[in-house]
């Protein structure tokens, strides 16, 4: 199976978790291959890191460009990190792969840009991408942070992608593991880190692999064809005269009435009115207390 790691915008740690799947999968006796098109080369410099240092099992990366690059035939998996910068591979990794799978940071820039992408696999696959897979990435370990569960659900409600429950959290451990070539398993096995990554790396390669045949003969809606999903994959670039300072509801389409994810949308748009008027009403109540107790003081002066 090809999985490409990709996404149209940087900073998500594409090339980190590539890495770190590459060395889970060959910890588990499995015959992975790694390619790297991103020109930034950041996953070869990890994996030549690691071989210098001795560290097993090797990880042999492939670097270039498409259509230089090759794809070994007796590889079980084969992992493509892609980046923007070299977009003719991008697209051509797109193409052969059987699913892509998007690091996505919880950020309101990140869902915009998750939503071009989904556009964007239908536009360049001519309405039949690869089976997209994403997933919360780079997580505030804040457990006052709502940023993640709502980045989840405006994830959740975007057509086309499958959005897995793992998240990975913003941990030092991930750094200073891939600046040492290692996997966070590796430099700490017993963290939580570890299970967290082992989670999701059991989740996308735990499974009995599809072939490529399945993905061809399970034929998608193009964008061409279905205006609701073109709508659906809207940016707020995209549409004319809105306004600025757009939440999360935005990037979340527009469904028929009665669906799980317009009873979300319904339900932040109520919470937060209910929140104003709850609190106009409290203020209403101070004034009210305040002129009460002038009003008294006034008549003990006189």
């Amino acid at each position: 199976m090809i999985t490409v790691i990709a996404n149209l915008k940087g900073g998500t740690g594409k090339s980190t978790v590539t890495f770190n799947l590459a060395v889970w999968l060959r910890s588990m006796g499995r015959r992975a291959a790694v390619i790297d098109l991103d020109p930034q080369r950041t996953l070869s410099d990890a994996a030549a890191l690691r071989t210098e240092e001795g560290n097993e099992p090797s990880i042999q990366v492939e670097a270039g460009t498409f259509p230089d690059v090759s794809l070994p035939e007796e590889a079980e998996e084969i992992i493509i990190d892609v980046g923007t910068a070299d977009l003719e591979s991008f697209k051509q990794a797109i193409m052969i792969a059987d699913r892509v799978l998007i690091p996505v940071t919880p950020s309101q820039a990140d869902i915009w840009s998750t939503q071009r992408f989904v556009g964007f696999l239908n536009k360049n696959t001519h309405g039949n991408p690869p089976e997209s897979i994403t997933f919360l990435n780079r997580v505030d370990t804040a457990k006052a942070s709502q940023a993640s569960d709502e980045a989840a659900a405006a994830l959740n409600a975007l057509p086309g992608i499958h959005l897995l429950p793992q998240r990975l959290p913003d941990r030092s451990v991930f750094r200073d593991s891939f600046s040492e070539g290692l996997a966070v398993f590796e430099l700490e096995p017993r963290s939580i880190a570890s299970r967290e990554f082992t989670a999701l790396a059991e989740s996308l390669f735990g499974h009995v692999n599809r072939s490529m045949l399945d993905r061809l003969q399970k034929q998608k809606t193009s964008t061409a064809v279905d205006p609701a999903l073109h709508r659906a994959l809207e940016t707020p670039a995209a549409r004319p005269r809105m306004a600025d300072g757009i939440g999360y509801a935005a990037a979340v389409p527009t469904y028929h009435a009665g669906t799980a994810d317009e009873q979300w949308v319904q339900a932040q748009q109520q919470g937060s009115w209910q929140h104003k008027t709850e609190s106009g009403k409290r203020r209403k109540k101070g004034k009210k207390a305040k002129k009460g107790k002038k009003g008294r003081k006034g008549k003990k002066k006189a």
